[in-house]
């Protein structure tokens, strides 16, 4: 039977070998890719389920759907007779799983994953990380499927994992800093300083690692629990917010300055707050996101306008309309500096500061800003693109207000034209 003893007697983790079209092992599949796991055994010589393993993941990469699956297949027979609890009966179960998944094979997918998990949680426990991470994204699988019972327990479970994490890491902070102020009032100690010195070193490294790791996964969580609740406008997701909660905990635990990452972190936090109408909470956040950005990579860069721009859409809605515009202008100005007049983040900045003028009931200003931005989106995209459907729509609507119903008449009939 695996456990953990003979995972790392066997260093199955260590020469593992991912064949990957995109990311991780297992489950990635979920965001329109394919993940295939070979994990050799620890015997010398290729076995059988070694060599199905490669052939039907070399098939995989190479799109011969028949041949993977006829090679996966064996691999699985192989696998169970290692035992019911061995993880490479987990691994074959993934592979041949996330064929099924790729193949739109929904059904057959399914038990294979959940068989994946209870395998490895069995061998070894049920908060171990890799458990975790492969209860995730069979969460994030069921999220897809609707089968949001299934999904929530997993959920759960999660939660539960990240909270003791954080926890853990907090505890172990606290100790290491305890410790070295003990040490540093009995100097007839300075060897076991200097020690603790060492071990904090290490210990932070993995550690610190770990946490970012963890805090990409609740994100992928919450953001799947974001797109089931997509249709459900203004209502609370308790999941998700818990959720990019907790992510941020782990990276302002181990990150500082104005780091991308913890941005994101704010970003998350923030736009949900916003999607529930909750700007008071979603402001300072969004803000942090946005400051943290143009500091690190600097203003005119698409990255921070779409930061800039959740903050700006939140001070809007919550009547700050003035300070949204300088936001915007500024973006504007600093954009067209950095890459001219003609280029398309321009054209969407001035969208965006056209719908704050039009708010206050200057038209003719959004009406020329719309009218550059359609210029500009005509000639990166042609004059019939699908994209100027709406610009086309909003540039008739202004030009109604300032009495131009002609000009109007003729640019709703193109945006029809091009809807067909």
């Amino acid at each position: 039977m695996a456990n953990r003893k003979s995972k790392n007697q066997t260093g199955l983790s260590a020469y593992s070998t991912s064949f990957a079209l995109a990311g991780r092992l297992a489950f990635i599949s979920l965001a329109c890719a394919g993940a295939l796991v070979h994990s050799p055994s620890a015997q010398a010589g290729p076995s059988e389920w070694e060599k199905s393993t490669r052939i039907g993941a070399e098939a995989f990469k190479e799109n011969r759907y028949g041949e993977a699956e006829r090679q996966f297949q064996t691999a699985l027979t192989e696998a169970r007779k290692f035992g019911a609890n061995d993880l490479r009966l987990a691994t074959s179960c993934t592979n041949l799983g996330v064929l099924y998944n790729s193949r739109g094979q929904f059904d057959k997918a399914e038990p294979l994953f959940e068989q994946s998990v209870t395998i490895k949680q069995k061998a070894l426990g049920a908060f171990d990380v890799d458990v975790v991470d492969s209860a995730a994204r069979l969460c994030q699988f069921y999220l897809k499927r609707k089968k949001l019972e299934k999904a929530d327990a997993l959920c759960q479970r999660i939660e539960k994992f990240a909270d003791m994490q954080i926890r853990d890491y907090q505890n172990l902070s606290n100790s290491m800093k305890q410790l070295g102020d003990f040490f540093s009032h009995h100097h007839e100690l300075e060897k076991a300083r200097a020690q603790l010195a060492e071990l904090k070193q290490s210990t932070e490294s993995r550690t610190n690692n770990q946490c970012l790791e963890l805090a990409v996964l609740l994100d992928q969580v919450a953001d799947a629990y974001m797109d089931r609740n997509a249709n459900t406008a203004h209502a609370r997701k308790p999941d998700s917010e818990k959720l990019y909660k907790q992510a941020l905990t782990l990276r302002e635990h181990v990150l500082t300055g104005s780091h991308l990452a913890l941005a994101q972190s704010y970003s998350n936090l923030g736009k949900l707050y916003a999607s529930e109408e909750r700007y008071a909470l979603a402001e300072p956040l969004l803000q942090k996101a946005y400051s943290m950005c143009k500091e690190t990579i600097g203003l005119p860069k698409p990255k921070t306008f779409e930061q800039l721009d959740a903050y700006g859409q939140t001070l809007i809605s919550l009547g700050k309309v003035q300070a949204a515009e300088q936001l915007y202008s500024q973006a504007l100005e600093s954009f067209q500096s950095a890459y001219g007049k003609n280029s398309s983040n321009v054209a969407d900045i001035q969208l965006a500061l056209a719908t704050i003028l039009e708010h206050q009931g200057q038209y003719h200003e959004a009406a020329d800003l719309v009218g550059s931005a359609l210029k500009i989106k005509e000639r990166i995209n042609g004059p019939h693109h699908a994209s100027l459907a709406s610009i086309l729509d909003k540039y008739a609507y202004l030009l109604k207000k300032t009495d131009r119903q002609k000009e109007a008449s003729k640019l709703q009939a193109r945006a029809n034209q091009i809807r067909g």
